[in-house]
């Protein structure tokens, strides 16, 4: 059946309203929240997209550990690096807390680079991230990418301790070769409570580390559609990203059974004054649709912050289908 300029326009119009019903059940939404709320969504079959506050910027948090695990896979795909090839970890990069690297250290220093990629990502190990953003190169490293991939409003430029320590007024931190375990913990107690709060509001608004809702779908679609590694590279990405672990009330938390969701998911871990930096998810969702959420400084509970992604992300998957 043949369709006539005029019912084209009529069903692009119907379409336009209904993203635009949809932004606003993600606006009001929002609005249940204290703190800022962010998101973007793009559905890879239509082209369609759903946006609210799509470039206002966030603290990126965990989120920072996709593109380094792309930068890395990228590696491979020249030849610099191998998925088997043995990784020493330094103390310096030990971060105890969330680390299962860190919970076997000493006793295993060395690990394979394609499972170090896998523990950063699935189950967020912060210990990973430390050495794997140097290996990267770092913030120089890091920025070409962002430039080769053309990927706007995206910064990773400090390794997971400096940021951790910054964003809570530490400052003159000491050199790899001085750092001994539980140091960062000490610099910490001595910045005063209200020196930290302030560090950590401007923190919240720095523009280093920091991510748009927009950049996270633009680097999300742009990996599904297989424009920033080999075949084999994506596949391996994809299937790290759907073993993520951590945070299943964000994204996949209001979703069907079945639907599976390949995701990044981020939270500051520091906490200040009951203000909380940032709390963040993105991925793909059923092979289907790119979608990236983002919350920042919220006094709301953990429970409340990630029903408030779950129930955005409901919406824009009902509405695609």
């Amino acid at each position: 059946m043949r369709i006539t300029r005029r019912e084209s326009l009529a069903l692009l119009g119907a379409a336009t309203c209904t993203a635009a019903t949809v932004q606003d059940q993600w606006r009001q939404i929002a609005k249940e929240i204290d703190g800022t709320a962010g998101a973007a969504a793009l559905n890879f079959r239509t082209g369609e997209s759903i946006t609210l506050r799509a470039t206002a910027r966030f603290p990126m948090a965990s989120v920072c550990k996709l593109p380094i695990a792309i930068a890395i896979f990228n590696l491979i795909d020249k030849g610099k690096l191998s998925r088997d090839q043995m990784i020493d970890i330094p103390l310096y990069d030990i971060f105890p807390g969330v680390s299962p690297i860190a919970d076997r250290y000493p006793h295993q220093k060395q690990f394979p680079l394609d499972e170090m990629v896998q523990l950063m990502v699935a189950k967020s190990d912060n210990t990973a991230v430390q050495t794997l953003f140097r290996l990267a190169g770092g913030q120089p490293g890091l920025a070409s990418c962002f430039q080769q991939w053309k990927v706007d409003g995206m910064r990773v430029d400090r390794d997971e301790r400096t940021c951790t320590l910054e964003s809570v007024g530490v400052r003159n931190i000491p050199p790899v070769a001085e750092w001994t375990p539980g140091m960062g913990e000490a610099l910490i107690a001595k910045v005063p409570a209200a020196d930290q709060l302030a560090a950590f509001r401007r923190f919240i608004q720095d523009p280093r580390d920091s991510v748009t809702p927009l950049s996270a779908v633009q680097l999300l679609t742009k990996l599904h559609q297989g424009e920033l590694l080999s075949k084999p590279s994506t596949a391996r990405i994809i299937q790290i990203l759907e073993s993520t672990t951590t945070a299943p009330g964000r994204i996949k938390g209001l979703l069907p059974p079945g639907n599976v969701v390949a995701h990044k998911t981020g939270t500051t871990t520091t906490t200040v004054g009951g203000l909380n930096g940032s709390t963040n998810d993105a991925g793909i969702v059923a092979g289907r649709f790119a979608i990236a959420v983002f919350i920042k400084s919220s006094t709301a509970s953990a429970d409340v912050r990630d029903k408030i992604i779950a129930r955005i992300s409901r919406a824009a998957f009902d509405h695609f289908g």
